[in-house]
């Protein structure tokens, strides 16, 4: 990303969530505006520089028309609204998630993109459609974006997104912790065209 694309207003998309709840508040303590894209903005309760809008990440029209404005979008795939993943059905929803977002940010000049979710079909796409697994790959690769491929806690021992649950102290720091990694990712603009693994050193590899 070039330096002067300065990000002080980022959309958001996969909220109610607790990783959604984690980032907002990331964004809160770097003093940047939010905007909270979800089906029915009045269930976003107002506070300072949050904002909410209605859309559809997995259309492209809408999209382009929610994100308007921002300087960059996260969008959680894992969440529980999206409910997108690497199983059969999880996957078509990552699949057209992410292909509404490269197409929809373009249009409203929107360059960086961070994407929250299962990416394990980088790494095992047998059980898949080979044929929008193949898709997603090369529209990724030729996607004129400042994206990254960001991996959700719970796929490496260190991350707790799935025990983040039942009072544990220690696993809703790490998920802050994560939650101020991604938010610093985005700002500087590091790991773009990559997939990465975010511990307590994030880790960047290329991908697709």
């Amino acid at each position: 990303m070039s330096e002067t694309n300065v990000i002080e207003k980022i959309a958001l998309y996969g909220a109610p969530d607790r990783m959604t709840d984690a980032l907002l508040e990331a964004m809160a303590s770097k003093g940047l505006q939010a905007i909270v894209i979800v089906d029915d903005p009045t269930d976003i309760a107002a506070r300072p520089k949050l904002s909410a809008k209605s859309g559809n990440p997995f259309d492209a029209a809408s999209v382009a028309r929610s994100v308007a404005g921002a300087d960059a979008v996260i969008a959680v795939l894992s969440s529980r609204q999206l409910r997108a993943g690497c199983d059969s059905n999880g996957f078509e929803r990552t699949y057209d998630a992410i292909i509404a977002l490269l197409e929809g940010l373009p249009s409203a000049r929107v360059q960086r993109l961070l994407l929250i979710g299962d990416h394990s079909w980088l790494d095992d796409a047998a059980h898949l459609p080979g044929e929008k697994v193949e898709h997603l790959q090369h529209s990724l690769h030729k996607s004129p974006l400042a994206w990254t491929l960001v991996d959700v806690p719970g796929h490496r021992p260190s991350d707790s997104q799935g025990t983040a649950r039942d009072g544990d102290h220690t696993a809703i720091i790490t998920l802050q912790r994560y939650a101020c990694s991604v938010i610093d990712q985005c700002l500087l603009g590091t790991s773009v065209n990559q997939r990465l693994h975010v511990d307590a050193r994030p880790q960047a590899e290329e991908a697709p």
